[in-house]
């Protein structure tokens, strides 16, 4: 199997995939040219945080960095939802 084939390495390449869904959303967004960040965006960011925060517990960092991180994750996904009821 190869070395990047692990659990933290398939994170990775989510979050490199989601790196350049975001850049395609704000490139696309300024085609557009509409002002500000895309909508989307808080949805990308929660969604991240999350892998982050497990890639944080599968590499045994502290509990209190991995709560952090959920909680972050938390407040960009509340902004989500209160972004999107707002349309």
């Amino acid at each position: 199997m190869p070395d990047w084939f692990t659990m933290a390495g398939l994170i990775d390449a989510i979050l490199l995939g989601m790196m350049v869904e975001a850049l395609w959303l704000f490139w696309r967004h300024r085609k557009a040219g509409l002002h500000g960040p895309p909508p989307l965006l808080l949805h990308l960011v929660s969604g991240a945080l999350l892998l982050i925060a497990m890639k944080q517990a599968l590499s045994n960092m502290p509990d209190l960095f991995v709560a952090a991180t959920l909680g972050v994750a938390g407040l960009a996904h509340l902004a989500d939802l209160r972004t999107a009821s707002n349309t």
